[in-house]
């Protein structure tokens, strides 16, 4: 069950940290390395090669993925409406509303046991359990449709990706704490001889396929028991994709609205759905323990790795994954595409990915080959320049990947820059 403590603290704020648009499918983006970031450097291209005060044109290899890139659920390329890479950090802005939406749906399930409890007898008692049940079934088709608008509020740029987030962590609240209810219902129905709840176990599932993982790393950080971090949101039509790094790992959710039927009447079994799911992620499923249990339509598949986990809500009527939560270990992830630059002595290099992946980027001497400490930015096209963090001790920043093309900068001292040019790599798609 997901953590309604964690969950319920991410709303209380994002704060803006790559400007709107950056990254937007339908903008043009310029290849090239603009002539400001080119003065910026100091540094004009030569013939390659590699000395003090040169360019060293980069070296990209083809875009292939690395041997052990699990697949991952994806908005489909020619469905994508908006990306946009976004920032959390300690920000108490919205706590106060957040909070009080939570706080209401709790009070009001207090309410729902006592008026249960209130009741004359087992007959009234049984009535008002099945009136708060069907209840609840009626919220679900409310936070399908609130999921659903958000994701179409931000298509259309009528919501920044600070207020998509936090209305999706709104929505995840909500849904924990229906769910609370629920085990509330079920726990009053079993102390009534010869009742039972038709579904409880049904709606339960349903109101998990709200939330994920990405938004617990959120939570850390604007509640500031973490330092700011950054992740990834791209939207379709009716579908969203979420991604960050946080203390070497990799986390990742995603929903496909397509997959998702809705049907009721739809059934399937856990072998089936661990079926679907080892057909869809073949590396992850070799390598991990599986575990699955299906209640009515909806199928929930979890495998759990070395160092990396999965979780896979698998839909009976589509017979296919429709959300999934992935972890795992930045040591254990591996990119053959490679894209290198040599400035001023300075070598940077990019493990590029696909977009909303995990992006390796280490800066070192290209003499001695030794770590250097420089601070990183990603731009794309003349958008302003993002700034994701510093290399550190090792050389090594972890970052989440743009989409299309971008520029990676390492910057010091005004005598100290390098850069590279590069673009994200296709995803390892579960149709792949």
């Amino acid at each position: 069950m997901r953590s309604l403590a964690l969950l319920s603290v991410l709303a209380l704020s994002l704060a803006l940290v790559a400007p709107a648009g950056v990254g937007a499918v339908g903008t043009s983006v310029d290849t090239a390395v603009t002539d400001d970031l080119r003065d910026d450097i100091g540094a004009t291209p030569t013939d390659g090669s590699g000395t003090n005060g040169a360019v060293t044109p980069a070296q990209v290899d083809a875009p292939t993925n690395g041997s052990n890139q699990t697949r991952v659920l994806v908005v489909p390329d020619g469905a994508v409406q908006r990306t946009e890479i976004d920032g959390a950090t300690l920000n108490l802005g919205p706590a106060t509303q957040f909070n009080s939406n939570v706080s209401a749906v709790e009070i009001e399930t207090a309410a729902i046991v006592e008026y249960v409890r209130a009741a004359e007898d087992d007959s009234e008692r049984s009535r008002r359990i099945i009136q708060a049940s069907s209840t609840v079934e009626t919220e679900i088709i409310t936070l399908r449709d609130r999921q659903q608008e958000a994701i179409e509020a931000f298509n259309d740029g009528e919501l920044t990706p600070e207020e998509f987030v936090v209305e999706l962590a709104t929505i995840s609240a909500k849904a924990d704490a229906l769910e609370a209810r629920m085990v509330r219902l079920t726990d009053l129905a079993e102390e009534i001889d010869g009742f039972s709840l038709s579904r409880p176990t049904e709606i339960q599932y349903e109101l998990r396929t709200f939330g994920g993982p990405v938004r617990e790393r959120a939570v850390n950080a604007i509640r500031g028991t973490a330092g700011p971090t950054q992740f990834f949101v791209t939207t379709g039509p009716e579908g969203y994709e979420l991604a960050t790094v946080d203390d070497g790992s990799y986390y990742r959710e995603a929903y496909r609205g397509a997959e998702y039927s809705g049907t009721t009447d739809a059934t399937i079994g856990p072998d089936e759905a661990s079926e679907i799911v080892e057909a869809s992620y073949p590396d992850i499923f070799r390598l991990g323990d599986t575990s699955a249990t299906t209640s009515g339509t909806i199928s929930i598949v979890t495998v759990t790795g070395p160092e990396r986990s999965l979780t896979a809500f698998v839909d009976g009527g589509e017979e296919a994954v429709f959300k999934e939560y992935q972890r795992f270990a930045l040591d254990q992830y591996d990119s053959n595409a490679v894209a290198s630059n040599t400035i001023n002595g300075i070598n940077v290099t990019v493990n590029r990915t696909y977009p909303g992946g995990p992006l390796r980027i280490s800066v070192t001497d290209a003499e001695s080959g030794d770590p250097i400490d420089l601070a990183i930015t990603l731009s794309q096209g003349q958008a302003e320049r993002t700034a994701v963090g510093r290399t550190g001790e090792d050389g090594t920043l972890w970052a989440i990947s743009p989409r299309g093309s971008y520029t990676v900068l390492a910057v010091g001292d005004e005598t100290t820059a390098a850069y590279v040019e590069t673009n994200s790599t296709a995803p390892p798609t579960l149709d792949a």
